[in-house]
């Protein structure tokens, strides 16, 4: 049998989707959550000093609590993260998928092509927050070796 039809291929992108599915659930049911995850400052985070908590608890110097208040900025970020989770969650779907019941060029194109989002994703991350593109790009070289082996560089 041929290195690009081993089941174990099949197994890293059955997990792979799982993986992706799991990040487009929490984007979509905890886009707070999603945004503090990947780096991303939430657009209705404010600082409140520590003399507004508790009035009987000596104040604490230097010490700032963030808060998240409503506004059109955090809801328009909410709301990109919850598209970001839907793609992310269609995308491990697809996976999940053609890893099963797909063909071998589909699954091999959707491994393809989950490596190229984990690759945009860290520009886009690098762009707006100036870093932490690696926790996408972690994802790049695995995709890429399991795309390739599944491409038949290794037949």
């Amino acid at each position: 049998m041929p290195t690009s039809r081993s089941p174990y291929l099949y197994y890293i992108a059955r997990a792979s989707g799982l993986f992706a599915a799991g990040l487009g659930i929490n984007a979509l049911l905890n886009p707070r959550g999603a945004l503090a995850m990947w780096g991303f400052p939430h657009p209705g985070a404010v600082a409140s000093s520590t003399d507004d908590l508790d009035s009987q608890q000596p104040p604490l110097t230097n010490v700032e609590i963030t808060k998240i208040i409503d506004t059109p900025e955090g809801r328009l970020a909410e709301s990109l993260m919850m598209l970001y989770g839907s793609r992310t969650l269609a995308l491990g779907a697809g996976l999940l998928s053609t890893s099963f019941w797909g063909s071998h060029r589909a699954c091999t194109a959707l491994v393809w092509s989950a490596t190229f989002v984990a690759l945009m994703d860290g520009f886009v991350s690098k762009r707006q927050i100036g870093g932490g593109e690696w926790n996408h790009w972690g994802f790049v070289p695995f995709g890429a070796i399991v795309a390739s082996l599944m491409s038949g560089i290794a037949d």
